[in-house]
């Protein structure tokens, strides 16, 4: 009996270990917003906003860059409802590689 248990315990722990998340690396970081900015159709303030992004809003890495904009996604829903995925333009002078952590 003991070692069923034991047998059972061990495969729980190494279940467990192999079911745990890998270390965010920095490609999973992205960035975030500094302030709150227009998130745009294309790369420029004649474009039509397609919403805010806040301080703080997670970004995806930049897919294209276009004199000093970016073509990026939220990585979640931002604060102001943006979906995640949402692809969009920002002035990259208002987004900042993001500390990451394990989230």
């Amino acid at each position: 009996m003991r070692k069923m248990i034991t047998a059972a315990a061990c495969a729980a722990a190494l279940s467990g270990a192999l079911l745990a998340p890998a270390p965010a690396t920095a490609s999973d970081c992205g960035y975030e917003a500094t302030a709150t900015v227009h998130f745009r159709s294309g790369p420029g303030t004649g474009y039509t906003s397609l919403g805010l992004l806040r301080a703080g809003d997670r970004m995806g890495d930049p897919k294209k860059r276009d004199a000093g904009w970016w073509k990026t996604f939220p990585m979640d829903r931002t604060q102001s409802g943006i979906k995640a995925g949402r692809m969009g333009w920002v002035k990259a002078t208002y987004l900042r590689e993001s500390v990451c952590m394990n989230h």
